[in-house]
C-alpha cells in the first residue's frame, strides 16, 4: 500500500497566532506544508500522522499542541514489535494520560500556561496495519467514491446532546486542560481500501467548511492547500489544518 500526504498548517484570517500543529512521520510543524509518498511496506518503523489544535492558557495552546504531538511521535517510532490490538490501545492510553499529567504540571509551572491543553486526531500504521487516535473535536473522515463519512467521533457537548455542532463548540474530553483524559483508539484496517482518501483536520476547516462542501471538494480533486483557501474565504475564523492522504495499491 502506498500514501500520497498532502498536508498544510495554516494560520487562518482571523486569528493573530496559529495553535495548531501538524506531524507526518518525522517531521512535526505549523505555519507550512507538506507533501509527502510513502510505502507502508518499506516502513521500518511505524509512523503517525496527526493533528492537534491547541487551547487554554495565555495564548499557550500551541505549546500543548507541540507537546501531544512530540510525546506520540516518539511513543509511535518507539513501539516494539508483534503487538496485538489491546496492547497497543494500552500503550497509547498510557501516552495519552502520561502526556495529559505532563501538560498540567507544565501549566502549574507557569500561571499563563495554567489550563492549556489540546486536542489529537491521528493515524497510526503499525506492521501493516492502521489505527487511529482521537481526543476532543478534531476529526478523521473516509472519502470513498464520491462518499464522505466520519469515522470518529467528537468529543463535545453538542455530540452528547444531539445538537448541531454550532450550538456548542465545548468539548468534555481533551490532553491537557482538564482533570483526566481518554483516546478512543481502534483499529480501521478492516474499513480502508485502495483508491479511499483519508481527511484529518482540526474544527478551523470543519468550522468553516460542511461535510458536504469537503465532499464536493474531495470529489474535484482539490489539494489542501486548495481547500484552506476556500475555508479561509468562507470566513477562517480559526487556524486550519489538514491532512489529505490518498491510500493506493502498490
Amino acid at each position: 500500500m502506498k500514501l500520497f500526504i498532502d498536508a498544510v498548517c495554516d494560520i487562518g484570517a482571523v486569528r493573530k497566532k496559529n495553535e495548531d500543529m501538524v506531524l507526518v512521520a518525522d517531521r512535526i510543524f505549523r505555519n507550512d506544508t507538506a507533501v509527502v509518498e510513502i510505502n507502508i511496506d518499506e516502513l521500518e518503523y511505524p509512523i503517525m500522522l496527526g493533528v492537534s489544535d491547541g487551547m487554554g492558557g495565555h495564548d499557550a495552546g500551541e505549546v500543548a499542541s507541540e507537546i501531544v504531538l512530540r510525546k506520540f511521535a516518539e511513543a509511535t517510532v518507539n513501539l516494539g514489535t508483534n503487538l496485538n490490538s489491546l496492547q497497543l490501545t494500552s500503550i497509547f492510553n498510557k501516552v495519552a494520560e502520561e502526556t495529559h499529567e505532563f501538560i498540567k504540571t507544565e501549566g502549574e509551572k507557569n500561571r499563563l500556561k495554567k489550563g492549556m491543553g489540546a486536542t489529537l486526531i491521528g493515524i497510526v500504521f503499525y506492521e501493516g496495519r492502521l489505527f487511529y487516535a482521537g481526543a476532543g473535536d478534531s476529526r478523521l473522515y473516509r472519502f470513498r467514491k464520491g462518499y464522505l463519512r466520519q469515522i470518529s467521533k467528537d468529543h463535545s457537548i453538542s455530540e452528547i446532546q444531539g445538537l448541531p455542532r454550532e450550538r456548542s463548540h465545548l468539548i468534555y474530553n481533551s490532553i491537557g486542560g482538564g482533570e483526566s483524559t481518554f483516546i478512543d483508539f481502534h483499529y480501521i484496517g478492516d474499513i480502508i481500501l485502495p483508491d479511499d482518501v483519508l481527511l484529518l483536520c482540526s474544527d478551523g476547516l470543519t468550522d468553516m467548511l460542511e461535510d458536504e462542501e469537503l465532499e464536493e471538494l474531495l470529489i474535484q480533486d482539490y489539494s489542501a492547500e486548495d481547500i484552506v483557501e476556500l475555508a479561509k474565504k468562507s470566513g477562517g475564523g480559526d487556524n486550519i489544518s489538514l491532512i489529505v492522504v490518498d491510500v493506493f495499491e502498490d
